[in-house]
């Protein structure tokens, strides 16, 4: 059984969903239209909350269906939920763009912080991204 949950916004639309592979070889989360800096810390809560259940070394990030920018929640992913998700045993993270320049242009506001803390790789399609983390046995 796929450990699955989806997060949702006051309206009922999803912006956020989670799983774990059923054999634990890594968490899939996907980021689902536009997401403020309350948003991002449920999700990124969500997936700390699942490490702490059950450790696993690799992260999948989607921000294929993410629409606009994130800047806002730059510093608190860098400094906060970064340094907690690595000290419950995450190694390596694997980020799908955005295909739109905003989000892309948040990312590259990340991407310093995240590289001096986990083995992270960027990626325009999924499939790779699982490759490349199925490639890291931790």
């Amino acid at each position: 059984m796929v450990e699955h949950k989806e997060l949702k916004k006051a309206n009922g639309d999803v912006f956020f969903e989670v799983r774990r592979t059923t054999d634990n070889s890594f968490i899939s989360m996907n980021w689902v239209g536009i997401q403020s800096l309350e948003t991002i810390v449920m999700g990124c809560n969500q997936v700390l909350t699942m490490l702490r259940e059950k450790p696993c070394p690799r992260l999948l990030n989607s921000n294929r269906e993410l629409i606009g920018p994130w800047e806002v929640a730059v510093n608190w992913l860098a400094y906060k939920w970064a340094p907690q998700a690595k000290s419950l045993g995450l190694r390596y993270y694997a980020h799908v763009l955005s295909p739109g320049i905003y989000g892309q242009r948040s990312f590259q506001s990340l991407y310093p912080a995240l590289q001096s803390q986990l083995n992270i790789e960027v990626f325009e399609d999924e499939k790779k991204a699982e490759q490349w983390l199925l490639l890291n046995v931790a």
